[in-house]
């Protein structure tokens, strides 16, 4: 369960200060400060993030090396290929860098190896780059670890310069020049970026030498706002942190979506229900996503790339059509999947789950080990095998950090890498249970991990007026390393009998405050019907406070996180 709220505070006296300088309602002042942005000029940068405020992009020591070599590739006329991945971080920045070149009239051609192939250059990458006679090669959210294929590539007179925010120091792959935020002596101050961030990066490095001309022109603003467009689409894909540049960028991006006249883009809001609104992060996670996603998982990431790189509505209407078929398709096998792999998850009694078959799609292997770590609470890794090859991916909602935990685990596979929560892995048919056995005992041994907090500040409910809740929203983009302000209330009863929502798992509730009687939902709350049934209160409420979207039950609803009983 959560931790228990804290005990009352002591009033600070820089939340008025903070909410009298910034005109903000003290509610909003508190989360500022709980956060530490207690000064003014902070504040005030944070709720109106300035893309000027990005870092130099020459700050990463390769940069400098990838700038020339591709500027020399542009006055030449020389062929690029952009070898992306068949994420959505992967097609929006290899899109954005292909978009970038077209800008700049270079010749530039979009690559996405088919998932069946494996993750990042691959031996069909290298074929597909010299039957297609390129001398260079950027590769986009990948290549950092591809230390064979890209030294074959380097020997052959091909340079390949790496953008990427994946992969290990002890194994980097020898290229021309290597863009990673997150390798020691990158030079880069935020190691949070997503792939197609770094890629971003890149092409502000070399607008930097355009002349003043061009990136005043309308044009140059145009691709500026279709970048943002596209990091939005990424950043958020990849559940990077919204903190830092990431939260900049998306604050951006999500305005840039909403106001979007590319073709593309715009099929695409049209196809996940988001037309003629504004767009949040939820919109990206659970509507554009996943439709962008299900191209590489069942069919080829390429159709994603073709929608948003549409030159007319209809081409991108049809194009659009093309991702809804095969999101239609990744609901089917993913309904089949996830149930068998349940039902076997439900067997097991170890630390982690780690389970394989000849028959898994490998498509939607990753959505399915999501939602089992989420429902059992372990580390999750489910491998497809073909032939004498599995190839898999992991999900952790835990302290468990999935990729060091893998690369515990190194002498079992062929390759690996991710994140701290997802990852993906190949192994050897003969060594995958040393490998489970193995991964068992990384996870039986890894420490619990500290609670952290998660409460921002004491709230009433006479506070939650509409307009103040309204204003809460000014503190997001809300996301990954980002949540939405939780606030805890003391002495709340509940008022009737709860209720089990729509999808059988949360709780729907009135509390009751100090007078005021706001809806809720408590998160995953099922689990204690009968206790919530049978007894009114009185409670310590951590929640979330959210404009309702239908305000059937009134215009504020809270998100409840835990209740506590207390005492007396």
């Amino acid at each position: 369960m959560p931790p228990t709220a804290p005990k009352p505070a002591a009033p600070d006296p820089r939340v008025p200060a903070l909410a009298q300088s910034l005109g903000l309602p003290e509610l909003m002042a508190r989360v500022l400060v709980a956060r530490g942005l207690g000064d003014a000029t902070a504040a005030r940068a944070f709720l109106r993030p300035d893309l000027g405020s990005l870092a130099d992009p020459f700050a990463f020591c390769d940069m400098q090396k990838a700038v020339d070599r591709i500027r020399a590739a542009l006055r030449s006329g020389e062929g690029i290929l952009i070898h992306g991945d068949y994420d959505v971080d992967g097609i929006s920045g290899t899109v954005l860098l292909h978009k970038f070149f077209g800008l700049l009239h270079g010749n530039s051609t979009p690559y996405i190896p088919a998932r069946a192939d494996g993750y990042s250059i691959s031996k069909a990458s290298v074929a597909a780059i010299r039957q297609g006679g390129h001398r260079l090669v950027i590769s986009v959210d990948n290549g950092t670890n591809a230390k064979e294929r890209i030294a074959e590539l380097q020997a052959g007179g091909i340079d390949v310069i790496v953008t990427d925010h994946h992969g290990t120091e002890d194994n980097v792959a020898p290229a021309f020049a290597v863009l990673n935020p997150r390798l020691p002596g990158a030079g880069y101050p935020d190691r949070n970026l997503a792939g197609c961030g770094v890629a971003f990066r890149l092409a502000a490095a070399i607008a930097g030498s355009l002349s003043r001309g061009m990136l005043q022109s309308p044009e140059f603003a145009a691709f500026l706002a279709e970048a943002m467009a596209y990091i939005a689409l990424g950043t958020v894909a990849d559940v990077a942190p919204l903190t830092g540049e990431n939260r900049t960028m998306v604050y951006h991006g999500l305005r840039a979506l909403a106001q979007s006249q590319n073709p593309g883009v715009r099929a695409l809001l049209d196809a996940g229900g988001l037309a003629h609104r504004g767009i949040e992060v939820e919109d990206i996670g659970f509507r554009l996503a996943p439709l962008l996603n299900a191209a590489g998982r069942v069919g080829h990431a390429a159709h994603a790339v073709q929608l948003l790189c549409a030159n007319d509505s209809q081409q991108a209407q049809a194009a659009a059509r093309v991702l809804e078929q095969h999101n239609e398709e990744r609901r089917r096998v993913e309904r089949v999947l996830q149930d068998e792999v349940m039902l076997l998850a439900a067997r097991e009694t170890g630390p982690a789950i780690v389970l394989g078959s000849d028959d898994w799609h490998p498509g939607v292997l990753g959505i399915v080990a999501a939602r089992v770590a989420e429902t059992f609470g372990k580390p999750t890794l489910l491998a497809s095998f073909r032939g004498e090859t599995g190839r898999g991916s992991g999900r952790c909602t835990g302290p468990v950090h999935l990729r060091a935990a893998l690369g515990q685990c190194a002498e079992f596979l062929a390759s690996h890498g991710g994140h701290a929560q997802a990852a993906g892995f190949e192994v050897r048919r003969d060594r995958f249970a040393a490998f489970a056995q193995r991964f068992q005992e990384v996870c039986a041994a890894a420490p619990a991990g500290e609670v952290l907090p998660m409460v921002d500040a004491e709230a009433s409910f006479t506070e939650l007026e509409p307009a103040v809740v309204r204003r809460l929203d000014l503190l997001g983009p809300f996301g990954s390393g980002a949540p939405r302000p939780r606030f805890c209330t003391r002495s709340v009863r509940t008022v009737g009998q709860p209720q089990a929502d729509a999808r059988g798992q949360d709780l729907r509730l009135r509390l009751l405050a100090e007078g005021v009687m706001l809806p809720g939902r408590l998160l995953r709350g099922m689990r204690r019907f009968e206790e919530l049934r049978n007894g009114r209160g009185p409670w310590t409420a951590v929640y979330s406070a959210r404009l309702s979207p239908y305000g059937e039950d009134g215009p504020v609803q809270l998100e409840v996180h835990d209740l506590r009983p207390e005492s007396g």
